[in-house]
Parts: C-alpha cells; sequence; structure tokens
C-alpha cells in the first residue's frame, strides 16, 4: 500500500512537471530596430569639386571605433538620400571592404589623407563577401546609397570636408 502511494504521488509530481516544461513562455520583446542600427548625426559632410564648387551635402554618422567599424551599415534596411556613414579607421589602411549583412546597395568612396577622393567603388551588390578593394592607401571611407556618386557627379580628386556637431 505505501508503495502504491509513493508510486502516485511519484507520477502526479512528474506529470506536473512534465506540464509546467510544456507551459507557453511569455512572448518575449524584440526591439523594433537592432542595437547600433539607428541613425546617429554626427558630422555635415561636405563634397566638393577641385575648383570649390560644393556637389553634395550629406549628414554623417562617424564608425570610429573598431567594433563601430566591423558593423558599418550592416543590418540596415534604408538609409534615407542625404545620409552616410564616415569611417575614421584611426590612420592610413589598405584594407577591403564587403557587404557581409548590408541590405543596401552602397557607393563606397575611398578617401586619401588630403581628404580627396581616391577612388569610388559603386554601386555594390548586398549581403556579398566579395572583397571591395581601395586603389591605394586610404584614410577614410564614405558609404552612400548607391547611385548617388554619379547622381552628385562625385569622382576622383573632389575634396571631402566635414564638420563635427
Amino acid at each position: 500500500m505505501m508503495v502504491r502511494k509513493i508510486l502516485i504521488i511519484s507520477l502526479a509530481l512528474l506529470l506536473c512537471l512534465v506540464l509546467s516544461a510544456c507551459k507557453h513562455k511569455e512572448k518575449e520583446s524584440v526591439p523594433e530596430t537592432m542595437p547600433g542600427t539607428e541613425f546617429r548625426h554626427d558630422a555635415t559632410l561636405t563634397v566638393s569639386a577641385p575648383n570649390g564648387s560644393v556637389k553634395a551635402r550629406f549628414e554623417v554618422e562617424i564608425a570610429a571605433t573598431p567594433e563601430a567599424t566591423m558593423q558599418g551599415l550592416m543590418y540596415r534596411e534604408e538609409m534615407a538620400p542625404d545620409r552616410g556613414m564616415l569611417f575614421d579607421p584611426e590612420g592610413l589602411s589598405d584594407t577591403y571592404f564587403w557587404m557581409k549583412n548590408t541590405y543596401m546597395p552602397l557607393d563606397i568612396i575611398f578617401i586619401d589623407a588630403d581628404q580627396r577622393v581616391l577612388n569610388i567603388a559603386r554601386d555594390t551588390v548586398p549581403f556579398s563577401t566579395e572583397q571591395i578593394k581601395p586603389d591605394g592607401i586610404y584614410r577614410y571611407v564614405l558609404e552612400i546609397n548607391a547611385g548617388l556618386a554619379q547622381k552628385h557627379d562625385i569622382d576622383v580628386g573632389d575634396k571631402i570636408e566635414w564638420t563635427t556637431d
């Protein structure tokens, strides 16, 4: 009789344990945007022709830390046409870029130490892991929506200047 009682209590406890494990979890709240993907206005950037005439202005976020540089514009689904991201690798570099986890096609503008356009990788392919290489040593990189370099006639030799806010 005692063994039967222990068996029934054990089965009841096991049933309670199984039922509690099957209980639905409360739905976790998912943020509307992934951390680090909301635009932050750090500076106003101007692109000028060699003769000084202004070609374009962009509000830019500056990626100045190794973490921000690694993330770049990844996971962002859109960007306003007057915005961009300026990368400051804190020194001269020749490392390549790629489009892994980047949803938008971009124009990637490599800028030399004199703040002149070194070269432009136009209309890059979203999600591609193909290396996007500069045509030499660069100091900064500007990423803008694909087609804007052509629309604003941005070309090699143009001057890039920005003021932080």
